[in-house]
């Protein structure tokens, strides 16, 4: 060793260890042994590792893997390989256990040995997590027909719940009948924990097929059970599908509350996985594109953007491909809503090509849904039309009651845009009776009624009512739903303001003047207080058309001006070329162009509004005049006088006839002193 050392080919690490100093030495060397020798060296090298980490083998199993394989001992080698793919699932690294189970099973296949079903299971789960569908089928059902052959009904059980999981991402009735299949099973096994996983699948199904009231005594018995086992992981899992169907029923307060416990609940128990998704999901309950529909819950508490910002990265770093993709388009939602077009569309992209390059069809059509969602903000119709007819196309290929209702209601409103009236209103009643319901007649449900789907497609019957002049009906729809809301949220601040606006449009549509202008300045708050920008620059339009009906030109021409830069720094953060334009020629025909005004407007407008008569009669007051002098210069009566000083001091918001004269004099009207 002092030779190898003096010579530089091996350097002493301790005193009990030497290594190779370069790695090309080692490989050269190893080069020169007989293939007699290498398999004696790594069986040997296998048998003291095992001797020196008995009671711990995990920390040196990946190294007794490749021992084991080197030598040839292919049975040993297959469990080893096995047992490290176990030990990279649980450090998230999906990848490598997908290598270690493969080399597993073609170790097995060379030692004539019969392959433990079990890893089919898990090879079959860390396939899913990479987002290679069909491998993860091919697993899965391989798992069931040997389970069921041996009659092994525990990993029967394992088998169907697997397929059921990874079913939901293409077709929710098959996945339906795993889940059930799976609840059959485990109830004949009497196993409490298992019971409880396959009610929370059976729950999650109904919930995804829109009837979230039926899941969820599922998702409550499961709670009970896994309370009472003490099940940590079980709790934070049932309570975080608990979430979501108080999401999908349209309960924002109490889907955020348990979707803040179970974001506690997964931290607690290092669920990295559930942790991502719950951070994201409590996204959508907040002020979001997604809850637009409806009374949003917002938290001082939470801090979102860091919240975006972490459920992404996780979802990354554990390799969970669906899950990334997942994430991106929900936290693109909630910064749509905001207006932050330069990161919300370049999120529900990559959202988007992620979930088509693992052929996740749910998440495709999120993500289409969004992309068609902001096109519409962006006033880019044939854009969204595109979008949202292939997202809707994927939900009914899914069967997804839920996703056919959130891809319609945006659809119906971009077909109503588009003139196309009579399909908007066909598509409506499809999405309508998706779930079983026949009754139409029921826009004032509140939170025991009407499910976040039912909410989207009664404010898209609104707005494509008002699109087919229909004011009348679409009056009556937005103050039913208002009327819910505020039954079922009495003490918030956010309310609708989606609602608010296609109100105040009706009402201005029905000479309702003084309530429109009234539901306006309602619903600018509303969505000041959402952070709602993209909304508030069409209220400022809405109010600006609203006056120049009543031929208040200057009040209008104020709002139009407050919409345009509202709309112009939106324009600023929209990062794709075509959609900015797009939405830059959409603004100006909202928005009417400024015409030249005439001298006495220009005047007008440039002082405040005041009249020329009211203009006078400030250049007078000025020069120190009482109202008995004034109005015989100007040939008017006293009365008059007073009247134009009064008017001129609330347009200005001025309070004394001392202040009228500084101004005049400030603004040039009248020189101070003059007589």
């Amino acid at each position: 060793m002092k030779e190898l050392i003096g010579a530089q080919l091996v350097v002493e690490e301790s005193a009990e260890r030497f290594a190779f100093r370069h790695a090309l030495t080692r490989e050269a060397i190893y080069g020169e042994l007989l293939a007699r020798e290498r398999v004696a060296l790594h069986r040997e090298v296998a048998a003291a590792l095992e001797r020196q980490h008995a009671d711990s083998l995990d920390a040196v199993v990946e190294v007794l893997a490749y021992h084991a394989w080197e030598s040839g001992d292919w049975e040993r080698a297959a469990g080893y390989v096995a047992r490290a793919a176990r030990h990279a699932r649980a450090l998230s690294a999906p990848r490598e256990a997908v290598a270690h189970l493969d080399r597993a099973f073609a170790a097995m296949e060379r030692c004539g040995g019969r392959t433990a079903v079990e890893w089919y299971i898990d090879r079959g789960r860390a396939n899913e997590t990479l987002g290679e569908f069909q491998r993860a089928n091919e697993d899965f059902t391989v798992a069931l027909v040997r389970a069921r052959d041996a009659r092994a009904v525990r990993i029967e059980w394992e088998a169907l719940y697997a397929l059921g999981m990874l079913w939901a991402a293409r077709d929710y009735n098959r996945a339906g009948d795993y889940r059930r299949d799976a609840l059959q099973v485990a109830r004949s096994l009497g196993d409490e924990s298992l019971v409880a996983r396959s009610l929370n699948r059976v729950g999650n199904w109904y919930v995804n097929h829109e009837q979230p009231r039926t899941g969820l005594p599922y998702h409550q018995e499961a709670l009970a059970i896994v309370e009472r086992l003490g099940d940590d992981a079980g709790v934070a899992e049932t309570v975080d599908l608990i979430a979501m169907a108080n999401h999908i029923a349209g309960v924002q307060p109490e889907a955020a509350a348990q979707y803040a416990r179970s974001v506690e609940l997964f931290t607690k128990n290092g669920d990295r996985r559930g942790l991502a998704q719950a951070l994201a999901l409590l996204s959508l309950c907040s002020p979001s594109y997604h809850s637009s529909s409806t009374t949003p819950f917002t938290s001082a508490a939470v801090d979102e953007e860091l919240r975006v910002l972490r459920c992404v990265r996780i979802a990354r770093d554990i390799g969970w491909r669906a899950g990334e993709a997942f994430v991106r388009f929900v936290s693109a939602d909630a910064l749509m809503w905001r207006g932050e077009y330069d990161r919300a569309i370049p999120l529900a992209r990559e959202a988007l090509a992620l979930a088509r390059e693992i052929e996740h069809l749910e998440w495709s059509a999120g993500s289409m849904r969004l992309l068609g969602a902001i096109s519409l903000d962006l006033l880019a119709t044939a854009d969204a039309r595109e979008q949202l007819e292939g997202a809707h196309a994927i939900a009914r290929r899914l069967g997804s009651h839920v996703w056919m209702r959130w891809t319609a209601a945006p659809l119906a409103i971009a077909l109503g845009r588009s003139g196309d009236s009579a399909r908007a209103v066909a598509l409506l009643e499809s999405a309508s009776r998706a779930a079983g319901d026949d009754d139409e007649s029921r826009p004032d449900a509140g939170d025991a009624g009407l499910t976040l789907g039912e909410r989207q497609l009664w404010l898209a019957r609104a707005e494509v009512a008002l699109a087919e002049g229909q004011p009348e009906r679409a009056l009556a729809i937005v103050d039913a739903r208002l009327a819910a809301e505020k039954t079922a949220n009495p003490q918030s601040h956010l309310g609708v303001p989606r609602l608010l606006l296609a109100r105040a449009e009706a009402l201005t549509a029905l000479g309702k003047f003084k309530d429109a202008e009234e539901t306006l300045d309602e619903a600018h708050g509303r969505a000041e207080a959402q952070g709602a920008r993209p909304i508030l620059w069409r209220i400022e339009a809405a109010r600006g058309h609203l006056f120049r009906l009543q031929r208040q030109r200057l009040e209008a021409r104020r709002a139009f001006d407050a919409a345009q830069t509202l709309a112009s720094e939106l324009a600023a953060r929209i990062p794709d070329g075509r959609l900015r334009t797009a939405f830059v020629e959409g603004v100006g025909s909202f928005i009417p162009a400024v015409a030249a005004p005439s001298p006495d407007r220009a005047a007008k407008e440039a002082l405040g509004g005041l009249t020329k008569r009211e203009r006078d009669v400030a250049e007078l007051v000025a020069q120190g005049k009482q109202n008995r002098a004034i109005a015989r210069q100007l040939g008017i009566g006293e009365r008059t006088v007073e009247s134009y000083v009064t008017s001129a001091l609330a347009k200005l918001d001025l309070t004394s006839r001392t202040q009228l004269a500084a101004w005049a004099i400030d603004k040039g009207i009248a020189r101070s002193g003059r007589t």
